[in-house]
């Protein structure tokens, strides 16, 4: 059954919000901008207003040179003036995460925009070198929103655990990761058939995994 032009233009009118940060549907994220914004270099794909982007050294000279290092770090351009800016990122879904002083740390290749009263920085997880992927990743912390993308619903599972590094989005601050290599089971473990490590997490909290494993997984702006 097919809608008319008046219905599909009515299902998809324009979330109308007070919140900075909006979900205007599952794929796409609305934000009200008012000051400015660090979002994924890439991913706006419309915006009403007057709004300028700018690349953006991620917040010092320091984590400039940690990007450059680790060859990932965290493309992020600044959004800035008066309006309403949409983002998405490769129809993934997203979901709007409000920080309340804790801290969460989230991979590099989910996050897709944050409030600028967000302090953040690129951590690089031991042992995880060029040989592991290139394991760094965006830690997050203070007040304010946080949005992130994910290939279909996640799942938040408790510490102790171990999970594909293509599958983690994200995990708080009570568990600790470490690489776990199982060369001998590599033809064996995960959908690719193809992993040689995992990420092992323990402590106290929750590590939130997308259901989605692809080790060419690329998600770009």
């Amino acid at each position: 059954m097919s809608d008319s032009l008046d219905q599909l233009l009515h299902r998809a009118e324009e979330v109308d919000s007070p919140q900075a940060f909006t979900l205007q549907n599952s794929k796409a994220l609305k934000i009200r901008l008012t000051d400015s914004v660090y979002c994924r270099a890439g991913s706006m794909v419309a915006y009403q207003g007057n709004i300028k982007f700018e690349s953006s050294t991620g917040g010092g000279l320091s984590k400039w040179i940690k990007k450059k290092i680790t060859g990932e770090g965290v493309p992020l351009m600044k959004a800035v003036g008066n309006g309403d800016l949409f983002l998405a990122n490769q129809a993934a879904d997203i979901m709007v995460i409000e920080l309340k002083g804790e801290t969460f740390f989230v991979e590099s290749r989910n996050l897709l925009a944050f409030e600028k009263t967000i302090d953040w920085d690129v951590t690089l997880l031991k042992g995880g070198g060029s040989m592991s992927g290139g394991l760094f990743t965006c830690k997050l912390s203070g007040h304010g929103c946080v949005a992130i993308t994910s290939f279909g619903e996640p799942i938040a599972l408790e510490a102790p655990c171990v999970v594909d590094p293509d599958s983690v989005l994200g995990w708080t601050s009570g568990t600790s990761p470490s690489i776990r290599t199982d060369i001998n089971f590599k033809t064996l473990i995960g959908k690719s058939s193809g992993e040689t490590f995992q990420l092992a997490f323990s402590g106290n909290g929750k590590v939130l995994v997308q259901p989605y494993e692809n080790d060419q997984q690329n998600l770009k702006g």
